[in-house]
């Protein structure tokens, strides 16, 4: 069982499996996607941004305390990501930035997903973070924020950093301009719930309960209002309430949850944070 591999590790092992009957996303619509960024185009964009925002250390510093806490996040998202079938030959990447202001978390194009200790600290059970990572994944395996490099203004940008290989002076300004704005940070209301839907979809697949995003969506209400900007705060969020609400008439619909929270594990690993 998982959960014992994580009470005696804190790392959880790599898993082989069989996919036949994995949930996936719930897309809202069927609508084709625009002109799109291809596969190479997508990971190398994101490639780039992580190293930008690795380097600025003073916006976004690097989690330097415990290895175990590192190792957890890391093995939590990978199995996460691994048990998801919408894009299975994506590699992801889990990285930790040391603010506890910041109840946050955010994914970019590529595969990279970033947490703050803040939003680590305000996790009660391994359930809750795998909800958050699992939302993270789903925005990046429903190119939510490639498809947004693609639309308005950013386009140039993106099309400055493929088509101006020999100036490098503007690839460095447009990755530069492209991360000051977040654009691929600006989910719309139908980007957050078809990410719910995949937090649910992940988790369930990962054997851990789906109820630990719902838990930490109701934590975020009852500290910060129906509506806070303090997680994802460039996304254009639905009420948590309608969040909730869709969020349980998913888990009602579903005939194997998962029950098991955690909350031993995690506690060993918040305690360290």
């Amino acid at each position: 069982m998982i959960s014992k591999s994580l009470a005696r590790n804190l790392v959880l092992p790599t898993i082989l499996f069989s996919l036949a009957g994995l949930l996936s996303c719930q897309k809202l619509t069927d609508v084709m996607r625009p002109f799109m960024l291809s596969e190479d185009q997508e990971v190398e964009l994101g490639d780039q941004f992580k190293a930008q925002i690795l380097s600025d250390t003073e916006t976004y510093p690097p989690y330097t305390g415990s290895q175990k806490v590192t190792d957890f996040v890391d093995s939590l998202g990978q199995y996460l990501a691994s048990v998801q079938t919408d894009r299975p030959d994506l590699k992801f990447t889990f990285t930790i930035i040391d603010d506890d202001e910041q109840v946050n978390a955010f994914a970019i194009p590529g595969g990279h997903v970033f947490v703050y200790t803040g939003l680590l600290k305000n996790m009660k059970n391994a359930s809750e973070l795998a909800g958050v990572l699992a939302h993270e994944i789903g925005h990046i395996t429903q190119y939510h924020g490639a498809d947004k490099m693609v639309q308005g203004n950013a386009l140039e940008l993106v099309n400055t950093i493929f088509f101006n290989e020999s100036d490098s002076a503007s690839i460095t300004g447009a990755i530069a301009g492209l991360l000051e704005n977040m654009v691929f940070l600006s989910f719309s209301r139908k980007d957050e719930f078809e990410a719910d839907s995949c937090a649910l979809a992940y988790s369930i697949n990962a054997d851990i309960s789906p109820e630990g995003m719902k838990d930490f969506l109701a934590f975020l209400k009852s500290e910060y209002g129906d509506q806070p900007k303090i997680f994802e705060p460039m996304s254009t969020h639905p009420l948590l309430s309608d969040r909730i609400k869709k969020i349980n008439a998913i888990i009602s619909k579903s005939s194997d949850v998962p029950d098991d929270m955690y909350e031993n594990e995690y506690s060993k690993i918040k305690g360290l944070i």
